[in-house]
């Protein structure tokens, strides 16, 4: 099968009259489903009760902008380190790519800056999918290390008794987090065959991640505590535990939601208001999927060409 003659009859479908209109219709239908899929999400958590849980506090709303901008910023600083594009162009691209990957499926967000970055980028696809699997491997290293160290530690240390007595005990999370850090020295070791990055980059890139993940860990405790000062510390890691857990299951769809469902039945075993947490919780996911929205709505036509950095940085 000759794929180079598949792939240049594809090319000139697309730009033919015909292939410009499919895009164009494509992308409108696209844009139509996020929105719709956005506007669902917030009707079913109930506009009314969103408005009367809205905590009061300015400190939660600050650290919420500084929680969900984390990952386009530090994704921002990763990539430029092996792709040429100017900071404004990225702010938009990683935006996107993270609203697709909460909104829709894990992963979908890397297929759509592959083929943006193909198509603006002065980069050989190859180079280009080379730079997204280091990323993706590295930061689901450091992501899923930080989660069983985090784990491992609330359940030693704070008494988070969460999952005494079942499969995810603290011995096992232990466990865990030791095969992990083996895997990682692995991966470093071997590095040529699985990335192709440097081992000086590869390291960098790894502690962004670790950094960030622990900077946004400690900011939604802290945000928690802004609006509940009364409730012990345990019973935070103990709801930042389940999110940990809830966010580690592949592409499941709306994790948030899934965090609020479970996050409201153990409410009840802590001694915590149910309301209470609904609140700060909904509000949180509604904020998330106003914002997605919004920069959706904002960025989805931008089809401006991505200009080199100044300077080489």
């Amino acid at each position: 099968m000759d794929y180079k003659a598949i792939l240049q009859s594809i090319q000139q479908l697309l730009s033919s009259p015909k292939g410009k209109l499919f895009g164009k219709t494509f992308r409108f239908l696209f844009l139509f489903g996020i929105v719709g899929l956005l506007l669902y999400q917030l009707s079913q958590i109930g506009f009314k009760e969103l408005w009367d849980a809205m905590p009061r506090n300015i400190w939660f709303y600050l650290i919420f902008l500084v929680m969900y901008f984390a990952l386009p910023l530090t994704e921002q600083f990763i990539y430029r380190m092996s792709l040429d594009f100017d900071f404004w162009t990225g702010f938009k691209v990683f935006i996107k790519k993270k609203v697709l990957n909460q909104e829709l499926i894990g992963y979908s967000g890397e297929a759509y800056f592959f083929v943006w970055a193909k198509d603006n980028l002065k980069e050989s696809p190859k180079r280009i999918f080379q730079v997204l699997k280091d990323n993706t491997i590295i930061s689901a290293l450091a992501s899923t290390l930080a989660a069983l160290f985090l784990l491992s530690l609330f359940s030693y240390f704070v008494n988070v008794n969460l999952f005494q007595g079942q499969f995810l005990d603290s011995t096992t999370m232990v466990a865990g987090a030791g095969i992990l850090v083996i895997l990682v020295v692995l991966i470093f070791t071997f590095r040529k065959s699985i990335i192709s990055v440097d081992r000086a980059t590869a390291f960098k890139m790894f502690m962004v991640h670790e950094i960030r993940i622990f900077i946004v860990y400690s900011l939604e405790i802290i945000q928690w505590m802004i609006v509940i000062p009364t409730i012990p510390m345990y019973v935070w890691f103990t709801f930042l535990s389940v999110k940990i857990i809830s966010t580690r299951i592949p592409f499941l769809p709306n994790q948030d939601l899934v965090f609020v469902s479970a996050s409201l039945g153990i409410a009840q075993y802590v001694d915590i208001s149910e309301a209470e947490i609904g609140g700060i919780l909904l509000c949180s996911n509604a904020l998330m999927k106003f914002l997605n929205l919004i920069f959706f709505l904002l960025f989805f036509n931008d089809r401006k060409k991505a200009e080199p950095k100044e300077n080489g940085k």
